[in-house]
């Protein structure tokens, strides 16, 4: 293997790794931050990065043909998965306003329907991810 392929690999699955923390971090701290001074651009913001980081996710497994680089990448899969639960909360939290009590995310006002949208494009996310990561885990 010729060191561009190996730097190509290794940096693709270095850039997938980054935004799947990035994207599940922020969904579980939306659970805490609630709606801020922004009001609900987190929320669209996160909207947005569910199909990018479900698309994005398919970079980590690039190193399964380097068996020594991807046995150390694949142990980033582990923090992934413990925030998980939390992500969860988060999406459910927001499901239950948005979908079960047909409020807005920030305001007292009807649900738009990008609100009642959000919480089942998000699990959707979380589930191709989720999946992913086990077949990280299966691939070593």
């Amino acid at each position: 293997m010729r060191y561009a392929d190996l730097f190509l690999r290794l940096g693709s699955a270095l850039v997938g790794w980054m935004v799947l923390f990035a994207y599940v971090v922020w969904l579980a701290a939306t659970r805490t931050i609630g709606c801020g001074p922004d009001g609900d651009e987190i929320y669209k913001l996160l909207l947005a990065m569910a199909p990018i980081s479900s698309a994005i996710v398919f970079l980590v497994l690039v190193t399964r043909t380097m068996n020594e680089v991807h046995s150390i990448l694949a142990w980033l899969r582990v923090p992934l998965l413990l925030l998980l639960p939390f992500a969860l909360m988060s999406v459910w939290k927001i499901f239950v306003r948005a979908n079960l009590e047909s409020l807005s995310i920030c305001a007292n006002i009807p649900a738009a329907l990008w609100e009642r949208l959000w919480a089942p494009l998000q699990l959707l996310a979380l589930l191709i991810i989720a999946y992913l990561m086990t077949r990280v885990l299966k691939s070593r």
